[in-house]
């Protein structure tokens, strides 16, 4: 029998979500321009306060960009402190997606894309023309976007930054990359999956005929989960799970772990069934140190009131306490005082 994912925890926040990120140390919250981070526990790590309202999140290692009103920031994740002094534009940034081997592309809310490094410093300005979406890297030099005409394109971000159609085929909608794979959604409704090269594609298979309209979709350990106008959560293919109730953020660490939010501020870590199974063994081992160690001391208690109660000549209570702590020996030793006590007497 299949197991279904579980929310591990869940927390209501004020105000609205509008940005979440996920990874192997938690999720990334971000509610106006109050970001919070909690660990996998559900434990609020740090707060940071911006002065514009937050609208987009993107986690690379140790650190996570954020787009807030015209601005770019980069913060560590580990204490939430800013990394530079942030950087911006007329119009703000649209999205932000982290480059293979250190540094970030920006989009801007025109037909230009920025280029920095790790550490947020600006390296060169691209552009590439109108682009609804940056799809993912097919290596560090090759970005997949989705153009405003719903054509997927590759750019190439070094030498002459040239571009190319991967096909001549729209998409009205198109996923992040992930793992190599992505989906799309033709314009008749249906939905697919493939694994898109500089050139197009080296596999495309439709999925769905008609599929919900998505806002989101992310692959985990178990395959693709799918985010949809309704705010439920739905596998695809589609499987005996029946669809889980979410919101409109989704974000997941690639693997065991999906996060997502409601408009209201409900956030959920939902948990894989492996992934639950091996917290509920720990625990399991948890408490099962936990006894043994409780035991111990209490054996080390009744060990000094057994040797207290000797000394004392409480011969009784001694042996009844050795006995207790099944040490047979001195059982058998204060046995052998007592009659000898009791020949002299």
């Amino acid at each position: 029998m299949q197991q279904d994912w579980r929310v591990g925890w869940s927390h209501q926040l004020e105000g609205k979500v509008c940005a979440i990120a996920a990874d192997a140390a938690g999720m990334i919250v971000a509610a106006g321009g109050v970001i919070r981070m909690l660990d996998v526990e559900g434990e609020f790590v740090w707060r940071r306060e911006l002065a514009f309202d937050v609208y987009h999140l993107e986690i690379d290692h140790h650190t996570v960009a954020v787009l807030a009103g015209p601005g770019f920031h980069l913060l560590d994740i580990a204490t939430g402190e800013p990394l530079g002094e942030g950087r911006s534009v007329s119009g703000g940034f649209r999205s932000v997606i982290a480059r293979p081997g250190g540094g970030w592309v920006l989009q801007d809310r025109g037909d230009h894309m920025h280029l920095f490094d790790r550490t947020g410093r600006g390296i060169r300005r691209l552009r590439p023309g109108r682009i609804r979406h940056l799809v993912g890297w097919l290596d560090r030099e090759h970005l997949l976007v989705h153009d405003d005409d719903g054509y997927l394109r590759c750019l190439r971000l070094a030498g002459d930054d040239s571009q190319r159609g991967s096909e001549g085929r729209g998409w009205v909608w198109v996923s992040r990359l992930c793992g190599g794979r992505l989906l799309v959604q033709s314009p008749e409704g249906s939905l697919y999956e493939g694994t898109p090269n500089p050139f197009g594609w080296d596999s495309l298979e439709q999925l769905r005929e008609l599929a919900a309209d998505p806002l989101a979709a992310d692959r985990c350990g178990d395959g693709w989960w799918l985010l949809t106008l309704s705010e439920t959560l739905e596998q695809v293919p589609p499987t005996s799970t029946a669809a889980m109730p979410a919101g409109h953020l989704l974000s997941s660490n690639g693997a065991d772990v999906m996060c997502t939010a409601t408009r209201d501020g409900l956030v959920r870590w939902w948990e894989s069934p492996q992934l639950a199974s091996r917290r509920s063994e720990i625990l399991k081992r948890l408490v099962v140190s936990e006894r043994r160690r409780i035991d111990w001391e209490q054996r080390q208690v009744m060990f000094e009131a057994a040797l207290a109660a000797e000394d004392e000549g409480m011969l009784t209570n001694a042996i009844e306490l050795y006995q207790a702590l099944g040490r047979t020996e001195d059982v058998r030793r204060l046995l052998g005082q007592q009659e000898q006590a009791s020949a002299g007497g």
